[in-house]
C-alpha cells in the first residue's frame, strides 16, 4: 500500500504541475511562489503552505502573465555550492569523517542536478565525476557502520576498518579532494544562468519530461528487474527528485512529489547497498558473507515488489480517479 501511495503521489504531482504550468503560460491565474525557507527539508515538513503573489507582467491586452524569477533557486544553489566547498576543504588528510564525505557527495549531486536542469551537460559531467571519485569510499563507510550496528565479529570489523583506511589514503594520494575543491570553487552560479524565456519553457515542460522518462524506465524493466536495471532506476529517481526540488524552490514543484520520490529512492537505495555489501563480503572473505547474501535477496524482493506495485504512470493516474 505504501508503494502504491508513493506511485500515486509521484504521478499526481506530475499531472498537477503540468496543469499548473499550462494555466500559468496561458495567463489564467496568478503565479504564487512559496516564501523562501532555509532548506528543502523544512519546507516538505511544513504544514499548509503559505503563498504570496509574485510580480506579474502584462501580455497583449489586459491579461497578466507570470514573471519567471530564479532568485530563490540561485540563492539556494549558491548556498549548496558554499557548503560543498566547505565539506571539500574539510577533506585535507585521512582519516576523513564519514558524514563529511556523505554530505559532500549529496551537495555535489544537487549541483549536478541544477546543471542538468539548465542543460549544461559539460558542467554536469564534471560534477558527476567528482561524485564517482568518492563512491567506493562511501560504500565502505556505510558497510563499516552496518557491521558495527549488527555486532559483527571482530575479524570482520577489523578487516573492514583496514579497507576503509586504505581507501581513504587512495583517495588522498589521487588528490581527489583537491580536484573537487578546484571544480567547485570554479563553479559560478551566475555564469550558469539562462534567459527568462528558457526558464519559463523549462519549468513548463519539466513535469511532463519527468513523467515520460519515468514511464520509459518502468516499461523497460524486465519482469524480474535485474540488479543493473534497479541501479539505473535508482539513479533516475534521484535525478528526478533533485530536479523536483529545484522546481519547488521556483514555486512550481510539489512537496508531496518530493517526498514520494525520496521514499522510492530510499527503497531502491537500501537494495543497492545490500548488493554492495554482498559483493564486499565475498571479495574480503568475511564471516558474514552468507548473512549478506540472505540480506541481499530479501531487499531485492522488496525492491522488485515496490516496482511492480508502482506500475505504469497511466495505471496510477486512473487509480487516483
Amino acid at each position: 500500500m505504501a508503494a502504491r501511495r508513493t506511485a500515486g503521489l509521484i504521478f499526481r504531482g506530475f499531472r498537477v504541475n503540468i496543469q499548473r504550468s499550462e494555466g500559468l503560460l496561458a495567463g489564467q491565474r496568478r503565479y504564487t511562489p512559496i516564501r523562501e525557507e532555509s532548506s528543502i527539508r523544512q519546507r516538505t515538513m511544513q504544514a499548509p503552505r503559505q503563498t504570496h503573489a509574485a510580480p506579474l507582467g502584462r501580455a497583449v491586452g489586459d491579461r497578466p502573465v507570470p514573471v519567471i524569477t530564479m532568485d530563490a533557486v540561485e540563492k539556494h544553489v549558491t548556498a549548496v555550492r558554499a557548503r560543498a566547498l566547505a565539506f571539500a576543504q574539510a577533506l585535507r588528510k585521512p582519516p576523513f569523517h564519514p558524514e563529511t564525505v556523505h554530505r559532500l557527495r549529496t551537495h555535489l549531486r544537487r549541483l549536478q542536478a541544477y546543471a542538468e536542469f539548465l542543460q549544461r551537460p559539460r558542467i554536469a559531467a564534471r560534477l558527476a565525476a567528482c561524485v564517482t571519485w568518492l563512491s567506493d569510499l562511501r560504500t565502505l563507510y556505510v558497510f563499516q557502520q552496518f557491521l558495527r550496528r549488527r555486532g559483527a565479529s571482530v575479524h570482520d570489523r577489523s578487516r573492514m576498518d583496514a579497507a576503509v583506511r586504505e581507501e581513504e589514503w587512495a583517495v588522498a594520494r589521487a588528490k581527489y579532494p583537491e580536484a573537487i575543491r578546484t571544480r567547485v570553487a570554479g563553479l559560478s552560479v551566475s555564469r550558469m544562468r539562462r534567459p527568462s524565456a528558457f526558464l519559463t519553457e523549462r519549468l513548463a515542460s519539466l513535469s511532463q519530461d519527468r513523467a515520460a522518462r519515468l514511464d520509459a524506465a518502468l516499461r523497460g524493466l524486465s519482469p524480474e528487474a535485474t540488479r543493473k536495471e534497479l541501479h539505473r532506476l535508482r539513479l533516475l529517481i534521484k535525478s528526478l527528485r533533485y530536479q523536483e526540488e529545484i522546481a519547488f524552490e521556483a514555486g512550481r514543484g510539489n512537496s508531496q512529489t518530493v517526498a514520494a520520490l525520496k521514499r522510492l529512492q530510499r527503497t531502491l537505495g537500501d537494495y543497492c547497498d545490500r548488493d554492495q555489501f554482498r559483493r564486499l563480503a565475498k571479495t574480503m572473505d568475511l564471516a558474514c558473507r552468507s548473512e549478506m547474501k540472505t540480506e541481499y535477496r530479501r531487499y531485492r524482493q522488496r525492491a522488485r515488489a515496490a516496482i511492480r506495485k508502482l506500475g505504469p504512470p497511466q495505471a496510477s493516474l486512473i487509480a487516483l480517479r
